[in-house]
């Protein structure tokens, strides 16, 4: 057994509850746009000279609240993950000073004061390994660590904030040539859902790669066990 394979297996768990929050997002996505309507009127628009008739309309939707096993699926992604981490640095710790190491942990911190206050928990690390980490915090660009830190708050999935109510984020133009060609328009057909957190980043695609980039950790630090 590696040492690093308790923390691969949380990567894992990571990628099967995300597995399993994938179709109940599109189920969601799919139950939301049922409400959306498209409410327009022929206006006038002025091409190379000439006056068209167009479409302008205004979509609107039923906003709805995300549901709770939505909210705990990405919360149980988002702490197998930091766990992860965590146990990278239990690990490593425990490989650099040949013994075991209470209360280490993968630290994240907006600022280096703030590392350097938190170093007690790097402790055992060889100065290498201690640069190796500093270089994956936020106040040295890694923006990835800190989505981690600022997901992982416990705070925000017991009230469940952090994915916003779900928004329309495109409507195919397509449906412009079809209410012009005097079609039944079923703007359901024609509406895209997202899922986003809080912030307008969407949940599926940012947890993907918050998952790639802490297994792509644990790849990098791996050799070191030697």
């Amino acid at each position: 057994m590696h040492p690093l394979d308790g923390a691969y297996e949380r990567v894992n768990g990571a990628r099967e509850h995300l597995d399993t929050l994938k179709p109940l997002i599109r189920d969601f996505s799919q139950e939301v746009s049922k409400g959306v309507t498209l409410n327009y009127k022929m206006g006038v628009s002025i091409v190379r000279g000439q006056k068209r008739r167009v479409p302008i309309g205004n979509a609107k939707m039923t906003q709805g609240a995300t549901p709770p096993r939505i909210s705990r699926l990405i919360g149980e992604v988002v702490q197998n993950l930091r766990t992860a981490l965590d146990y990278l640095v239990y690990e490593l710790a425990r490989f650099d000073a040949k013994t075991i190491v209470e209360n280490t942990q993968f630290v994240i911190v907006d600022s280096e004061k703030d590392f350097q206050k938190n170093l007690w928990h790097l402790r055992g690390l060889t100065g290498e390994h201690i640069a190796a980490f500093k270089r994956l915090q936020p106040f040295d660009g890694c923006q990835w660590t800190k989505r981690i830190a600022d997901l992982s708050n416990p705070d925000k999935h017991r009230h469940l904030t952090i994915v916003k109510s779900p928004v329309i984020v495109a409507i195919d133009p397509r449906i412009t040539q079809a209410i012009l060609a005097g079609e039944h328009v079923n703007v359901n057909d024609y509406a895209t859902i997202s899922i986003t957190f809080s912030d307008g980043l969407p949940a599926i695609e940012n947890l993907e790669q918050l998952v790639l980039r802490v297994g792509q950790t644990l790849d990098n630090f791996k050799p070191e066990f030697k």
